[in-house]
């Protein structure tokens, strides 16, 4: 007979973020409440008309993207981590972009959960890290592929720059984090499941505390190339601001960005202990699949993903006060979610409100649902919601439900529901509550 495993609290103790609206959580969320896009034409990749000319394909490409701007992981480590080590500075020589984003985030997250972890506050064998990332680092693949074909010798970092588990990787060493260490690579709910998996090994006591989240570097024009020839990114809007539209009529694809959000979970009990600040618990969450279609969302997944987390909270769907859906702007995916929005929560009611952060930061593939969870932990502890941009004719396919449109909203917010999907027909929801 198998011990019965009382399952424990878990919180959510601390927060970074990497996004195309600043390198840290306020700077972000403030550009969120004023309603400011991240999304602009790329500038990253030097000049357009050479980058044209070395790659004909890109030529008639959609060249905008929620870029990371002034973004420097040296000048990150050194404010973020005193007394940084020789081995913390060379450390960085193995990190693909991806892997800096998630390390400042991450940089963010455990200073603001004040764990001192140098001093041995938490037994480093309890903490866990768990990172997701969809594509790991096309740009590094991208550049030495391209010294390869030149004739040239490929970098020795190559590979440890390269593979997607090297975010997690890469924050274990430095921070000397002995538990689960992992990455999930589910496409854009990669964020979301690690959240989700670093929840569910805490209940079950595997973990004291896990740094988890999603990252993601994927604005290269390969990346870009490779989405535009599945029809996927917006190819026709007035601005680059105007192009990430949620659930509006006129939408025709998402907007690629850059970024990451990290969050500390732990144990209830750990965290009051230790006198933590706590932002919010975790109470429910659920992954479903499609098993339909590799790009076509089907809207069964959602709606049985969306019921499961709500039973594994056990709560019920009039107890949601906010959704931060998944919302790409793509035509097929925004309906689908609507429809089953709808089916779960009905239509033509006062809540749940929806927001959409999309329309703002674009989309960061796998590195959105950490991205996402922040900004759900942030409108609890505030009060306030970021809106939709852009939403100037709903769908009406995708009509009756209350978006927070054209402006932020202050409304009592004491639980979020939060979805990401992923190609492959994958799916995440994970809801928090506020603390109590």
């Amino acid at each position: 007979m198998g011990k019965i495993i009382e399952l424990k609290r878990v919180v959510v103790t601390g927060m970074g973020m990497v996004t195309s609206l600043g390198l840290d959580v306020p700077t972000t969320w403030k550009a969120m409440l004023e309603g400011k896009s991240g999304i602009d034409h790329i500038s990253q990749w030097g000049d357009l008309d050479e980058i044209k000319n070395k790659y004909k394909a890109i030529e008639g490409l959609p060249l905008i993207a929620g870029e990371v701007k002034n973004f420097d992981i040296k000048e990150i480590l050194m404010s973020r981590k005193p007394g940084a080590s020789k081995d913390d500075i060379k450390q960085i020589k193995y990190m693909d972009l991806f892997t800096q984003f998630a390390f400042a985030a991450a940089l963010e997250a455990i200073a603001d959960s004040k764990a001192n972890l140098e001093k041995g506050e938490i037994n480093p064998e309890r903490i866990g890290v768990i990172i997701g990332s969809g594509l790991g680092g096309p740009r590094t693949w991208e550049i030495e592929f391209q010294r390869f074909l030149n004739g040239r010798k490929v970098s020795p970092f190559l590979i440890p720059r390269l593979i997607p588990n090297l975010a997690a990787g890469n924050i274990s060493i430095s921070f000397k984090a002995k538990g689960a260490n992992a990455c999930i690579a589910t496409a854009c709910a990669s964020g979301a499941h690690a959240i989700g998996e670093a929840f569910q090994r805490i209940q079950l006591g595997k973990e004291d505390a896990i740094a988890c989240g999603g990252t993601e570097a994927s604005v290269t024009p390969l990346t870009v190339a490779g989405f535009h020839a599945l029809k996927a990114i917006a190819s026709e809007y007035r601005t680059p601001q105007s192009a990430s539209r949620p659930f509006d009529a006129n939408r025709n694809g998402f907007v690629l960005s850059d970024g990451s959000g990290i969050v500390i979970l732990e144990e209830l009990e750990h965290a009051l202990a230790r006198g933590a600040n706590i932002y919010a618990e975790v109470i429910g969450f659920a992954m479903t699949g499609d098993a339909s279609h590799i790009t076509d969302p089907d809207v069964d997944g959602a709606i049985r993903c969306m019921k499961l987390a709500l039973e594994d909270a056990e709560i019920s769907p009039e107890d949601i006060d906010l959704i931060n859906p998944h919302g790409t702007s793509t035509p097929k995916g925004d309906l689908n979610e609507a429809k089953a929005i709808k089916e779960v929560f009905g239509a033509g009611k006062a809540k749940p409100l929806i927001t959409g952060n999309k329309s703002q930061l674009g989309h960061s593939l796998g590195g959105v649902g950490g991205i996402e969870t922040v900004l759900s932990v942030l409108s609890l502890v505030h009060n306030k919601i970021p809106p939709i941009l852009n939403l100037e004719e709903v769908d009406p396919e995708c009509d009756g439900l209350n978006y927070v449109r054209g402006q932020a909203k202050e409304a009592p917010v004491d639980t979020v529901l939060s979805n990401s999907f992923g190609f492959g027909g994958t799916n995440a929801t994970l809801i928090f509550r506020k603390y109590a």
